[in-house]
């Protein structure tokens, strides 16, 4: 190949790599905006805990139980038919939530802006994966998990200014204006590449269940799958749900503020998942590197959740710490697809965020049904119902229980070689 076909091959695939990587962002702003619409939502509503918990989880029900369909689509339908569609779902389902009536609507709205979302960070890394130099592929990796992150970091304030300033239904209207402009780039910088065509001719559905099978069988790969659901799907529930409040009630900061803060989260994972994959890797102590970020978050969490009240300033560093942390996420899914071949790597990185996505839907959807457990009749003027500190730690003790038994888990981790 010529130096100009390589030159406007890569060029294509930058092109195509960054039109899916604004839309991962994008998804992150939809993901968190029940987060900072909380008093909102739940007035309009009429929400008790558990119900307002259905907005994040069913988003991330959809999002999980997509992964390994998605990514079979992916490799046999696309990625520019694929990434297109979803882009579309994600856009309708946000004008539907911002025009809901009915919680019922709402909760489809999020399940479909899940289902959207689904293909945004696959499709990013296909593309890396299939269109890039294995010298370059960490690089965009690392790149797009910032991107994503960025956009959940970004979202809190102005969302929560521009609710202030006009309806929670205009600020989620605006977001499916933004999902429309994105639809359009997306159509006219993704390439059709001679791959996105379905490559099997002999497909088989027996097959491809045994594959799936023999991955889900397969310790290494549940041990890294079951991790991940420690180091990321509390931040989750914190990040994209229950933080904003529960800071609020804690500590006395201004919506705005707590809105700000949480997203501090996001910026540790956006550093943690450029520095830790690659160095720990690379040093061979990628498993000890996992251990060291589960006991880390055991410990910040439990200050958070059973220590006296912080300040500003030492709330953000924990906070900035535990979202560190969290990047080891992304170890796990390096561990899980050592030693697997090229004709299933893509499944068992379906599989581990498949257990990753879904482990965090069913813990905000737990959080929200022990905070209804524990209310005591408290409502406010307009009759949203209040909950107290010690409310809030009883239910959200769960992330500590779950990141205590990924503290466990983490002992039967082997010890990895250093590699070159």
């Amino acid at each position: 190949m010529s130096n100009t076909q390589s030159s406007r091959k890569d060029r294509k695939a930058f092109f195509a790599w960054a039109a899916i990587s604004i839309f991962y962002l994008f998804q992150y702003v939809l993901r968190v905006t029940p987060g900072v619409m909380v008093e909102e939502l739940r007035h309009e509503f009429t929400l008790t805990a558990e119900q307002f918990s259905t907005f994040g989880a069913y988003y991330l029900y959809a999002y999980s139980l997509l992964q390994i369909p998605l990514g079979i689509l992916l490799d046999r339908v696309g990625v520019r038919k694929v990434i297109l569609f979803s882009i579309a779902v994600c856009t309708i389902g946000s004008f539907l939530f911002g025009l809901a009536e009915e919680v019922w609507v709402a909760q489809l709205s999020r399940l479909l802006i899940g289902a959207g979302s689904a293909s945004a960070f696959m499709g990013a890394l296909k593309v890396a994966a299939d269109h890039f130099a294995p010298g370059k592929r960490g690089f965009f990796i690392g790149t797009t998990l910032t991107l994503g992150t960025f956009g959940a970091l970004t979202a809190g304030k102005p969302l929560v200014l521009l609710v202030e300033a006009t309806h929670w239904r205009n600020a989620v209207v605006v977001c499916s204006a933004v999902g429309l402009a994105i639809f359009l780039i997306a159509y006219k910088l993704l390439p059709r590449y001679a791959q996105d065509v379905p490559h099997e001719k002999n497909f088989s559905f027996e097959r491809l269940f045994k594959q799936i099978g023999q991955v889900m069988t397969t310790w290494r790969v549940v041990l890294f799958a079951l991790l991940s659901i420690g180091l990321y799907a509390p931040l989750s529930v914190l990040a994209d749900l229950w933080g904003t409040a529960f800071f609020i009630t804690k500590f006395g900061f201004e919506k705005g503020q707590a809105a700000q803060i949480i997203m501090l989260l996001y910026v540790g994972l956006a550093i943690g998942c450029l520095i830790m994959p690659g160095y720990c890797e690379k040093k061979g102590i990628l498993n000890l590197g996992i251990r060291i970020c589960i006991i880390s978050l055991f410990v910040l969490y439990s200050m958070i959740l059973y220590g006296p009240a912080m300040g500003a300033i030492t709330l953000s560093v924990a906070l900035l710490l535990i979202g560190f942390c969290g990047g080891a996420e992304m170890m796990c899914f390096t561990g899980a697809v050592s030693g697997a071949t090229t004709y299933n790597t893509g499944l068992i990185i379906g599989f581990v965020n498949t257990f990753n996505m879904l482990g965090g839907a069913i813990i905000q959807h737990l959080v929200g049904f022990r905070l209804d457990i524990k209310w005591d009749g408290a409502m406010n003027e307009h009759g949203v119902r209040i909950y107290t500190t010690e409310q809030f730690t009883y239910a959200l003790s769960m992330l500590v229980i779950i990141v205590g038994v990924s503290v466990l888990l983490s002992l039967f981790l082997p010890r990895m070689r250093k590699t070159s």
